[in-house]
């Protein structure tokens, strides 16, 4: 039988009463595979049979995104809200130009479709009135969608970090990451005590003043200080630099054995030394700063050094470390 006999007959047995007839033209149809017949599943969705629901529901997902967003609107107006999420979940699969039925979704009593109907409607151009009505929505994930989006100018950005979600504050932060914006200590203090992740506030910390600098250091964890450490290498080369003079004069001698890894060059590798030799110093992290030198070791001023750490340690590891450094050329 020709493809269009097919179709016709599949259509015909769509409307049957005989539930064989029925359930065949269903299976022919998805076979067939032609979105202009979407409009005949229709009628399914109301049908007794879950079965025919959800193969009405499998026809839109299948073959909605092929036609114009209309098609969703018997979805969206439906008075099942499981149909209502069907429609929300397929929104951002159109292009956004038409927001309306969007915003039928997003009057919903239902949190997902306003998030997805949100993000349609916030993609579309001439929405400002609506982003000004959902920027100070009661939930923070439609706040969020509000603050991604392109209405969200920097000064609105700024205003965010003032929200009482913390998951706010951290997605405002990154959008603020590579601007000018300058953060007050008492902001930082703020979002480190409501805690907001301390790697956002990194790039805000180093712009502030020294003592914001080393209560941000004490909240990370090892991870965080990773992060630290790879954001000083990318924005400070020079031991002469005012964050890392500052770094030095807290005593942070970890951050800073980690910073000049792989660094070379007189002044670098007296500051090592000089971090190498202080009993004070965690000596796993001192350890680890001559270890890094074995690659080195046939350098006379490196043996010279490895000597006189070796002779004059308090600690017997760190004299191990230094002598097998001092040995390493030979």
């Amino acid at each position: 039988m020709k493809l269009a006999g097919r179709s016709a007959m599949a259509l015909q047995h769509l409307k049957s009463r005989d539930d064989r007839k029925k359930r065949r033209a269903v299976r022919e149809l998805f076979e067939i595979d032609n979105e202009e017949y979407l409009e005949s599943f229709v009628p399914l969705l109301n049908d007794k049979d879950n079965w025919y629901q959800t193969k009405a529901l499998d026809a839109f997902k299948t073959w909605a995104k092929r036609r114009d967003i209309s098609i969703l609107e018997v979805l969206i107006n439906h008075k099942k809200i499981a149909y209502n999420r069907v429609a929300a979940n397929m929104l951002l699969s159109f292009k956004a130009e038409d927001s309306e039925l969007a915003e039928d979704l997003f009057a919903k009593d239902d949190l997902l479709c306003k998030i997805k109907s949100c993000e349609y409607i916030l993609r579309c151009d001439n929405q400002d009135e609506f982003f000004n009505r959902v920027k100070n929505h009661d939930s923070p994930k439609i706040r969020i969608i509000a603050l991604n989006s392109k209405y969200a100018d920097s000064k609105i950005v700024e205003n965010m970090l003032e929200d009482e979600s913390t998951n706010v504050v951290q997605v405002a932060l990154k959008k603020l990451q590579d601007g000018n914006i300058k953060l007050s200590s008492k902001s930082i203090k703020s979002m480190l005590e409501n805690g907001v992740d301390p790697k956002l506030i990194i790039p805000h910390a180093l712009a502030n003043d020294e003592n914001i600098v080393t209560t941000l250091i004490k909240s990370l964890d090892s991870n965080g200080k990773k992060a630290f450490v790879k954001y000083l290498r990318k924005r400070f080369s020079e031991v002469e630099d005012d964050i890392i003079q500052i770094l030095i004069n807290k005593n942070e001698y970890e951050i800073i054995g980690r910073w000049l890894q792989g660094k070379r060059g007189e002044k670098v590798d007296s500051l090592r030394w000089q971090i190498i030799a202080r009993d004070e110093v965690n000596e796993i992290e001192r350890c680890r700063l001559i270890e890094r030198l074995f690659s080195r070791a046939n350098e006379p001023e490196i043996i010279e050094q490895a000597k006189n750490i070796a002779n004059n340690s308090t600690s017997e590891l760190i004299r191990i470390t230094a002598q097998n450094l001092s040995t390493a050329g030979s």
